[in-house]
């Protein structure tokens, strides 16, 4: 429960400094290049993945330190809000972030038709073409793919949970999580990483067509 109370320490910076980035970021794609629009897409896409948030009473935060000094000032409890769902622990609100964002990134990569218009829509690009949005999901996937969770014990690193396993009873020592070079010993905070990553990844390898087709009717 430690480690998991410090990855979701962690988290919390994380997501606040998330918000912040992109609240910052309002305003200041238009009229750039097109080098510079595939790094506004980017940041405007990661800032819809699920966020956790806080309520005390009517008012909505997004800072626990500030929710928590209201709560104190209004002799109330802070609730958790993830989504349209509201918690009232941290453990419980950060297990369904883990859980809304892992759908949300499937959700984003596969592809969906309108029986109506007939019209595919693969990452939230929406096309006529049935051949355009095959190429787009299988790049959107080449690039999820590509993204995966490998495990560290002491100096050993490995791809494989069943071999993490043996060489951390082996050492008796424990089994560190890692994606991109981020390393945590909870396996929530993992799967929530891993979730991310993906979602960035797909989005970079999005944002080169889409600079390109700015440039060109700029």
């Amino acid at each position: 429960m430690k480690s998991f109370n410090l990855g979701l320490m962690a988290l919390m910076l994380a997501t606040t400094g998330s918000i912040l980035r992109a609240d910052d970021s309002k305003g200041k794609c238009d009229g750039v290049f097109a080098s510079e629009t595939s790094s506004c897409s980017v940041t405007a896409g990661l800032a819809k993945l699920p966020k956790l948030s806080y309520m005390v009473g009517t008012t909505a935060l997004c800072c626990e330190e500030s929710a928590k000094a209201v709560a104190s000032e209004k002799s109330a409890k802070v609730e958790y809000v993830v989504g349209t769902e509201k918690f009232d622990s941290q453990d419980k609100a950060f297990v369904s972030l883990v859980t809304q964002t892992e759908k949300y990134v499937a959700a984003f990569a596969l592809p969906s038709t309108c029986s109506v218009s007939g019209k595919t829509t693969v990452a939230g690009e929406s096309m006529t073409c049935s051949v355009a949005a095959g190429e787009l999901a299988s790049k959107v996937k080449k690039a999820m793919d590509s993204v995966a969770i490998s495990y560290k014990v002491g100096e050993k690193t490995c791809s494989c949970p069943v071999e993490a396993k043996a060489l951390a009873s082996a050492k008796s020592a424990k089994a560190l999580f890692v994606v991109e070079n981020e390393a945590t010993e909870c396996e929530h905070t993992a799967r929530l990483n891993l979730a991310r990553a993906k979602y960035k990844a797909a989005l970079m390898a999005m944002a080169p067509a889409k600079a390109d087709t700015k440039s060109i009717t700029q």
